[in-house]
């Protein structure tokens, strides 16, 4: 079989969902030679994938394979090699790399602040804050929503949760915006590997400044909540806590950054839909979840084998690597009829945005939330908004990522 990555490469970036039509009808569990992993596409096996236990996530933090030398020295390769080993140390301690039973009780820990109740009680605090972001903005003008909500909302959100100050919030979205970009990157220079080591002890100061604060004047945010918190008796160790607030602040904002443009770009391009919205508001919850099957904020989910596995006439052996394809899963036409179609009408809402089982995303929450104030407020504010150009892609195979959103705002 052709490899089909390497074939569909350039579109799987910009626009995947119809080279992921055609790895599903060719070859649903498909190995790549270039990438040196399986892709599998279609929804039932990611779902039950995503749950299976001969997988593990705690190789996924090697990136040593993704290292390009191409135009670098050898002096810079070797620099780089290294940079990247202790970004890979950091990784490996990170919640979203971690197998039981160390992820259990980390999760167990980390859980407790991402209820939907105590999530919801959130709610009047991000609506003030949508309206604060909107209420400069005025009808005529030809707008950025990346720059004027979707950007700086998740960045404001999480911050404020974890505890930092919101003035600190640029710097913080700069430095997580290149660990975002490293996981996302499929070749990775010895520039990239610096900015993004550079990046990782950037938060790693400011978090570590923070929780000596927090130590001293606890407040109401989860920095001082993860230096009381207990479960069965175990207490997180520093490290773990410092790991878990670079992992929380950069999960949280980029992807319900690329979650509230998305379906904003979803809405505008689909005014028949998005007036349902504004003539009965109450079907803003159908809206995000019909956001996040059709156009997922993270397309792939990356794993190990650990255990042999079969699927159908194909064996995916221990050490192989394999991504789990949301995205394609999302629009598979077996579970989703008319997949690429945009409905509120749509009843099955079984998507697979967020992962499934005990990896499965733990601010998912806060995500919704956060995007049904932006959707149902710009709606309510400019209902026959159009867009002002073709809006432009950022390259990545594991994300669906807007550079730009520029919207004519219409009441």
């Amino acid at each position: 079989m052709q490899d089909l990555l390497a074939k569909f490469s350039r579109q799987l970036l910009i626009n995947p969902y119809p080279a992921y039509h055609v790895l599903r009808k060719l070859d649903p569990v498909h190995w790549s030679d270039s990438w040196q992993s399986w892709f599998i596409t279609r929804y039932d096996d990611v779902a039950a994938l995503m749950k299976d236990a001969r997988l593990s996530v705690g190789q996924v933090s090697n990136f040593s394979h993704r290292l390009t030398g191409q135009g670098s020295s050898p002096e810079q390769l070797q620099e780089a090699q290294l940079r990247l080993k202790t970004i890979e140390k950091w990784l490996a301690s990170f919640l979203l790399f971690t197998d039981p039973p160390a992820h259990t009780r980390l999760r167990a820990l980390i859980s407790k602040a991402f209820t939907p109740r105590s999530v919801e009680l959130l709610g009047p605090t991000i609506q003030e804050r949508v309206d604060r972001l909107l209420q400069p903005l005025k009808t005529g003008d030809v707008v950025d929503l990346m720059q004027a909500i979707a950007i700086p909302l998740p960045v404001m959100t999480i911050a404020d949760f974890l505890g930092s100050r919101p003035q600190d919030f640029r710097e913080l979205q700069g430095w997580s915006h290149d660990l975002a970009s490293f996981l996302g990157n499929e070749q990775l220079t010895p520039e990239v590997v610096g900015r993004s080591l550079e990046s990782l002890e950037g938060m790693a100061g400011y978090f570590t400044a923070l929780m000596q604060e927090r130590r001293g004047q606890p407040q109401d945010d989860l920095m001082s909540r993860l230096l009381q918190a207990q479960h069965e008796g175990t207490t997180l160790q520093e490290s773990e806590i410092l790991s878990m607030c670079i992992l929380l602040f950069g999960a949280g904002h980029d992807t319900t950054t690329n979650f509230i443009a998305n379906g904003l770009l979803a809405l505008l391009q689909h005014p028949s839909e998005s007036a349902k919205v504004v003539l009965q508001p109450e079907r803003i919850d159908r809206a995000v979840e019909e956001v996040l099957r059709y156009d997922s904020p993270s397309l792939i989910a990356s794993r190990f084998v650990v255990q042999e596995v079969q699927l159908g006439d194909k064996v995916l052996r221990p050490g192989d690597s394999l991504n789990l394809c949301m995205g394609a899963a999302n629009r598979d036409p077996a579970q989703f009829p008319e997949p690429d179609k945009f409905s509120l009408e749509r009843q099955d809402s079984n998507h697979i945005p967020f992962g499934r089982g005990i990896h499965f995303c733990v601010g998912s929450f806060l995500a919704k939330l956060e995007a049904r104030t932006v959707f149902a407020s710009f709606l309510k504010r400019w209902p026959r908004s159009r867009l002002a150009a073709p809006p432009e892609r950022i390259p990545t195979l594991a994300f669906r990522r807007l550079k730009n959103l520029k919207v004519e705002l219409i009441a």
